[in-house]
């Protein structure tokens, strides 16, 4: 009996609301009163002033409107998860030095399907192609003409703004000898 009781003192403000709502011209005025309705049904409204900006404390009280100072799970770290995606997508276009055969100018098979990746996603990115530079640098005419290859094989797959976009330099990630890889790794 005490739930039923319970149930209608919660369902009573809504009806009420419901059915001054649906009474033709009938709305709550600013100064907190319901003038058309016969009933004599009360709707509070906060006082505003109309200087008032609906954004303002004093339009949205918090004692009447609470928000939670709580932030939804995880949208802390999602801007930390983005950051990382955005890097890991920048050094898919970074040729390293074993795409070429030896130190020569010569690209590997993997090495063109790489150039052939790039610059079909050239376009819809804003990202720089990076080309690894010789061990420290220590052959800046080879790295030259390594850049002068891709740049012609970038605008040749209708990339012209290659010349703009290639760069000879250090890759994102440092190089790992692959006995440190391993470790890192987990495998043995």
């Amino acid at each position: 009996m005490k739930s039923q009781n319970c149930k209608s003192r919660t369902l009573l403000p809504l009806a009420a609301l419901l059915l001054c709502g649906l009474a033709v011209g009938c709305a709550p005025s600013v100064s907190g009163s319901c003038n058309d309705c016969t009933n004599g049904v009360r709707i509070p409204v906060p006082n505003i002033p109309s200087s008032e900006w609906p954004w303002s404390d004093n339009y949205y009280p918090p004692s009447l409107y609470p928000i939670p100072n709580v932030m939804p799970l995880g949208s802390i770290v999602r801007s930390h998860w983005h950051v990382m995606q955005e890097n890991a997508e920048a050094s898919d276009f970074v040729i390293y030095r074993n795409e070429f055969v030896g130190s020569t100018t010569e690209l590997t098979p993997g090495g063109l399907d790489h150039i052939a990746e790039i610059a079909a996603r050239m376009p819809a990115t804003p990202f720089p192609i990076v080309i690894q530079r010789s061990m420290y640098n220590s052959d800046p005419e080879l790295d030259a003409v390594r850049w002068q290859l891709i740049v012609r094989l970038l605008a040749d797959l209708g990339n012209y703004d290659a010349a703009r976009r290639v760069f000879v330099a250090e890759p994102y990630s440092a190089e790992m000898s692959s006995t440190r890889a391993a470790t890192v790794f987990g495998t043995n």
